[in-house]
C-alpha cells in the first residue's frame, strides 16, 4: 500500500468503534494524515484521547469548539477521503435521506459523494432489513462506495452477514482510493439484494481457526496456613480478553486460570486452579496438543516453605517469619519442551524494565513477550505494552481497553504462526 491520503474518519455509535484507532494507526503507518470525527453515540465505545494521540489531530465532536479547522465545510475541503466508519443502520438512514442532524451527517451532505466510503457494521437481521438495503442502494446510486459486510460471529453473539469488514482491507481500499471522479475499485452486491453481502473468505476473518491455543491467566494463590495466603492484585482481565480474541479469530481456547473474578468467555474449556503447582502441573500436561501458549498468569515467584495446617493466632507469637522457597518457573519449563508451539510471555514491570523482558525472553526460550507496567496493567480495564519479538524488533502500543489489547496480541501471533510477517498492524487480518 502507498499513501499521502488526507482521510477524514467519521465514528458511529456501532460496538465496532473499538478497532477504529488501530484503523487510524494503521492509516498514519502507511503514510496518510487523519483527522477523526465522532458521533454522540460513539463517545462511550472508543476513547477520543486515544484517537487524538494516535491521528495527531484534534478529535471533532458535536457541540465542542475547536481551537482551528472546527467548520464542517473546511473539514470537507480537506479531506481526500470520507470514511464513515463503522457506519451503523441508523447513519446509513440518515445519509440516504439527506438528514444532516450531527456533524458527521452534515460532512456528508458536504463531502462529494464520490469521495465517501461506508463501511457497514450491525446485526445480521439489521443488515437483512429491506429498509436496510434499499438506503444501501440508494448511496450506490448516488457514487458512494459502500463496502462489503463480512459473515462471521457479531457482537450480540449471533453468527451472520453483518460485521465491519476488517480493518487492514478497508485501509487498503482507503489508501488506494484513486483520484478525481475515477469509482473505487470494489465489487458492491447489487443494490436491493436483501441480505446479499459479498461473499468473503471467512478464513481471512479468523485466522486462527484449527489451531489450538492454551493460556494461564488470573493469580496464583500459595497458602500461609488454611485461611491466608499469599497472591498479588492480578484481575484475570487480560487473560479473558485473549481467550475471547482467540476464540473470534477461530481458535479452540482452553484458559488454565487462577482464582480471578474476571468471568471467562462462554466457548473457552476453563480449567480453575489456585497454587503455581497446580498451574504447572495443567499447563504441562496439555502443552503438547496445542499450537500456542500464553503465559499471562501471575504466578506468585514464592511460597511458604511449611504452611500451617491449622491456623495461625496472633496470640502465639509476638512476630511471625515465613520462610519462602521459589516457585516453578512455569514458562521456563514449557520454552524448554517446546517443539513447534508459539510461545508467548508476559513480563509485568515496575519500572523501566524493558530490558529484563528481553532476558526473560531469551532465558523462557519464548517467542514473543509482551512488557507491560504494574501502574499501567494490573488490575484495571486498561493497558499500554510494548511487544517483543524473537527477531529483535520491538511495537510500542499506547495505553488501550483490554479488548483491544488483547485483539492486537492475537493478531501478532496469527500473523507469526501463518508466517512471521511482522506486527498487527501491518499483518493480513
Amino acid at each position: 500500500m502507498s499513501g499521502g491520503r488526507r482521510v477524514l474518519v467519521g465514528i458511529t455509535g456501532g460496538i465496532a468503534a473499538y478497532k477504529v484507532p488501530l484503523l487510524v494507526r494503521l492509516l498514519r503507518k502507511n503514510g496518510c494524515e487523519v483527522k477523526v470525527v465522532m458521533t454522540a453515540a460513539a463517545g462511550p465505545l472508543v476513547g477520543a484521547e486515544a484517537l487524538r494521540v494516535l491521528s495527531g489531530n484534534p478529535v471533532y465532536l458535536d457541540g465542542v469548539e475547536n481551537q482551528y479547522d472546527m467548520g464542517h465545510i473546511r473539514l470537507s475541503e480537506w479531506a481526500d477521503v470520507f470514511l464513515i466508519c463503522p457506519a451503523t443502520a441508523n447513519t446509513i438512514a440518515k445519509i440516504a435521506c439527506g438528514i444532516a442532524d450531527n456533524l458527521l451527517t452534515t460532512l456528508a451532505l458536504s463531502v462529494p459523494e464520490r469521495k465517501i466510503v461506508v463501511a457497514p457494521a450491525m446485526n445480521c437481521v439489521m443488515w437483512a432489513n429491506a429498509a436496510t438495503q434499499a438506503n444501501i442502494g440508494k448511496l450506490r446510486d448516488r457514487g458512494v462506495a459502500v463496502l462489503p459486510v463480512e459473515d462471521g460471529e457479531l457482537a450480540c453473539g449471533v453468527c451472520g452477514p453483518g460485521r465491519m469488514l476488517g480493518i487492514d482491507k478497508i485501509a487498503e481500499l482507503v489508501v488506494s482510493f484513486p483520484n478525481g471522479d475515477q469509482p473505487l475499485p470494489v465489487d458492491n452486491p447489487p443494490a436491493g439484494v436483501v441480505g446479499g453481502p459479498l461473499p468473503v473468505d471467512k478464513s481471512a476473518s479468523r485466522p486462527l481457526m484449527g489451531k489450538a491455543v492454551l493460556i494461564s491467566s488470573g493469580p496464583t494463590e500459595e497458602p500461609i496456613d488454611p485461611v491466608r495466603v499469599i497472591t498479588n492484585r492480578s484481575s484475570g482481565k487480560m487473560g479473558a480478553a485473549l481467550a475471547k480474541a482467540a476464540l473470534a479469530m477461530g481458535a479452540r481456547v482452553t484458559v488454565v486460570s487462577g482464582p480471578a473474578p474476571a468471568p471467562l468467555p462462554a466457548g473457552a474449556d476453563a480449567v480453575y486452579v489456585r497454587t503455581a503447582a497446580e498451574m504447572e502441573a495443567e499447563m504441562v500436561k496439555r502443552f503438547g496438543d496445542v499450537d500456542i501458549c500464553i503465559m499471562a498468569a501471575a504466578v506468585s515467584d514464592y511460597r511458604p516453605a511449611s504452611p500451617s495446617e491449622t491456623k495461625i493466632h496472633r496470640s502465639d507469637s509476638d512476630n511471625l517469619t515465613i520462610e519462602l522457597v521459589p516457585n516453578p518457573d512455569i514458562a521456563a519449563k514449557l520454552g524448554a519442551a517446546k517443539s513447534n508451539q508459539c510461545l508467548v510471555g508476559f513480563s509485568l514491570e515496575s519500572g523501566d524494565g524493558i530490558g529484563r523482558a528481553e532476558d526473560k525472553m531469551a532465558k523462557k526460550n519464548c517467542d514473543m513477550m509482551v512488557y507491560n507496567k504494574v501502574d499501567v496493567a494490573l488490575g484495571g480495564d486498561s493497558t499500554g505494552f510494548t511487544i517483543l519479538f524473537g527477531d529483535g524488533r520491538r511495537e510500542v502500543f499506547p495505553v488501550m481497553g483490554k479488548t483491544e489489547a488483547a485483539r492486537v496480541i492475537i493478531t501478532n501471533i496469527a500473523g507469526r504462526i501463518a508466517g512471521g510477517r511482522g506486527s498487527s498492524i501491518r499483518s493480513d487480518y
